[in-house]
């Protein structure tokens, strides 16, 4: 019974919270405090019930050691404040596989795996979050073969460094390359194919950045932590400074203050809503388990 109220609380949870995060680009704190103190009193009570402690202490470090590594990403800005504390909340909840997931792991291994899930399962959601945030962005793949022709000149060079490099692989079995052909070829094609997905992807990720993911705000609307889309310099009695719209750093409280007083829009950058990707990782650790397994 206490396994299926934390499951309904994870997905009850991490569900609102993915579909506020998606609408609104922003979470409130609700949602992992409802998960997270629900998570230790259940662990709590059953701890007290059965008279064994390890599932209550398991939900404490894994949790802190969760919010931990959540705030490490957050201060190097890859992570909102929203998506550490769902996973710190989650912590709390599933320190360790429950008993109803198709495959169980044992403590500390289950943790190191949801990480490596939500990484995964993240990134698939990334890439297809963004694909649709393209397709609904107008001109965006007449920008994006603008930028790849502007690449032409490097991905020529690079054509011929990789055709160079494939000869003097085949130079060095030539003794042996009727044996060897099928394999060199296939390398060759399969190591080209990874350079154009490459290219291409870099390419779409930029184009991405600068013409989908920015909007214009009022400045009244500015809030710490906002990365500016647009260069700003702004000074005053105290201090001067560059705001540089190609880094992704936040603004803080001063320098909202002086923009206030010199715009009343700027553009600033917007992230992919990565909550409901937790919400995708539960899913998927309840249903098909290890995700090493399954992709390999």
């Amino acid at each position: 019974m206490f396994e299926y109220i934390i499951l309904a609380i994870a997905l009850i949870g991490t569900g609102l919270a993915g579909w506020q995060d998606f609408k609104t680009t922003g979470v409130e704190d609700k949602y992992a405090v409802f998960m997270g103190l629900g998570g230790i009193l259940i662990h709590f009570i059953n701890s007290y019930l059965t008279g064994i402690w390890t599932g209550f202490y398991q939900s404490l470090i894994v949790g802190s050691a969760f919010l931990i590594f959540g705030y490490l990403m957050y201060y190097s800005h890859q992570w909102g404040e929203a998506d550490v504390l769902i996973l710190g909340a989650l912590g709390f909840l599933i320190p360790t596989s429950l008993s109803i997931f198709v495959h169980s792991l044992a403590f500390p291994y289950y943790p190191i795996l949801f990480l490596a899930t939500v990484f995964i399962i993240g990134g698939v959601y990334s890439i297809l979050y963004s694909f649709w945030v393209a397709f609904r962005t107008d001109d965006f793949f007449k920008n994006l073969s603008d930028r790849l022709v502007s690449y032409s000149g490097t991905f020529l060079n690079l054509t011929v460094a990789i055709f160079i490099i494939s000869i003097f692989s085949l130079g060095y079995v030539m003794n042996n390359l009727n044996v060897y052909i099928d394999l060199i070829t296939r390398q060759f094609v399969l190591m080209y194919m990874f350079f154009i997905a490459g290219f291409v992807l870099i390419a779409f990720s930029k184009t991405i950045d600068k013409f989908a993911f920015r909007k214009q705000v009022d400045t009244s609307d500015l809030i710490e932590g906002d990365v500016l889309a647009e260069n700003i310099v702004i000074s005053d009695d105290k201090y001067s400074k560059k705001l540089d719209g190609k880094l992704f750093i936040g603004l803080e409280a001063d320098d909202i203050k002086i923009i206030r007083q010199i715009r009343k829009k700027v553009w600033v950058k917007e992230g992919i809503p990565f909550v409901p990707a937790f919400f995708f990782s539960v899913v998927f650790m309840w249903l098909f388990g290890n995700v090493f397994t399954f992709m390999f």
